[in-house]
């Protein structure tokens, strides 16, 4: 019975005297200036909006979208894309990254591939491209929701004798 409580007392004393340590760790956090509207809500999607409704470096592309259509597909709910595009440059294309931007029926931006950005989808295509030459290419399954097509534009072109345009953003 002496060694229990003597064995007790000793935790108690141990227990009592003893810090604590505590580690705090600090991370540094790059915050970025950000739009809040009236309603407290952040517009970073409409920033994105906005780089796609800036043509100014558009109209340098050598990549010309003459259409761009929504088509749902008959075995999912998602939705397709289909781009005609021309090449208005006077060199052969090797290849071309291509992005477009899309809502919703509410004006919000579409689901798409990508779950932290919402409204944007690429694709692209390796397919060689004359000058003058037009061609038509389909993405599958890029959205559930997708119901306008705010812009479609090439960013990224590789020409055929090296050289690459590239959209300044």
């Amino acid at each position: 019975m002496k060694k229990t409580l003597l064995v007790f007392i000793i935790l108690v004393s141990l227990s009592c005297t003893k810090k604590k340590s505590t580690t705090q760790i600090v991370i540094p956090v790059k915050i970025e200036h950000q739009q809040i509207t009236q309603n407290n809500t952040l517009t970073i999607t409409d920033s994105i909006k906005k780089t796609f409704l800036d043509t100014l470096n558009i109209k340098k592309s050598p990549v010309k979208i003459i259409s761009a259509k929504l088509s749902k597909t008959q075995y999912s709910d998602h939705k397709d894309i289909k781009l005609l595009y021309k090449n208005v440059s006077n060199k052969n294309i090797k290849a071309i990254r291509f992005e477009w931007y899309c809502e919703n029926g509410f004006e919000k931006p579409a689901s798409g591939r990508s779950f932290f950005i919402k409204g944007k989808a690429e694709g692209y295509t390796d397919d060689l491209l004359k000058p003058h030459q037009s061609r038509s290419q389909i993405w599958e399954d890029f959205s559930t929701d997708a119901n306008t097509i705010i812009s479609a534009r090439a960013y990224y072109v590789v020409f055929s004798d090296g050289t690459k345009w590239n959209l300044k953003k």
